[in-house]
């Protein structure tokens, strides 16, 4: 066979399995036409509740697969303050189906009452408190705008704080109760440990990753061995120094 005849065969042979192809796609979309909605399944779930979600998408049972648009229901399940981000799914059973990852909190948010009003992930995203769930965090206090339900905070302070709680040991973890937002920036008031009461520790504005190692390695070195000691107040706004003020009998 010629080159000529083999190129001519191989494009035909390409045609027909494209043509296939084609046909296939074109008799699925028109079996989907005829496909109606039988039933909603969502997982990911677990502050989102399934009465949110259908009232989100604004879907019901008999309307068409083929006219729900999967990327306008994602659109709108996103805006859910909880929602980090949303997957949807038209399958061929009639089943639409709905996956939702949410946010993680990081941090509880007081108001002005000095009641937790908000929970807020390690980007700045806030979502309103649910009695669905419960965690073990810390509660910030403090430097916060207008609450936006889909607009993150914006004060830079804040985002590198809520960024840096993920990442703490157990251990660091252990010791924090609450951050209160101070003219100096942002104040650490410790859980009590042993005969130590909590001392309040002045973070500042930044770089909290290093201050918090800081305090660990001072905690462990200094406070804990010294159970006589009694410290008013620990400062590591400084560059890898720590500044105390103990208190003296």
């Amino acid at each position: 066979m010629s080159s000529t005849q083999f190129t001519f065969w191989y494009k035909a042979a390409a045609a027909v399995v494209v043509s296939v192809i084609l046909a296939a796609g074109y008799s699925g979309f028109r079996w989907l036409e005829q496909v109606t909605l039988q039933e909603v399944v969502i997982s990911g779930a677990e502050n989102v509740t399934k009465a949110e979600v259908l009232r989100i998408i604004q879907v019901e049972e008999g309307n068409v697969m083929y006219d729900i648009s999967q990327i306008l229901l994602e659109d709108r399940l996103v805006r859910h303050p909880w929602v980090q981000s949303a997957s949807v799914s038209r399958l061929p059973s009639g089943q639409l189906k709905v996956e939702l990852v949410e946010r993680i909190p990081v941090a509880i948010l007081m108001g002005a009452d000095g009641r937790g009003k908000y929970f807020a992930d390690r980007f700045g995203h806030r979502m309103p408190k649910t009695p669905r769930a419960s965690y073990d965090i810390p509660l910030i206090s403090g430097n916060m705008e207008r609450y936006h339900p889909i607009r993150r905070i914006e004060k830079k302070a804040t985002l590198a704080l809520l960024a840096a709680l993920p990442d703490l040991p157990r251990e660091t973890d252990a010791l924090i109760s609450e951050f209160v937002w101070i003219k100096s920036g942002w104040e650490l008031r410790l859980a009590g440990s042993g005969s130590h009461a909590s001392i309040p520790v002045w973070l500042g504005e930044d770089d909290f990753a290093s201050k918090f190692k800081n305090l660990q390695a001072f905690w462990g070195n200094e406070v804990l061995p010294h159970q006589n000691k009694r410290f008013e107040l620990i400062d590591l706004r400084f560059d890898s120094q720590v500044v105390v003020k103990e208190h003296l009998r």
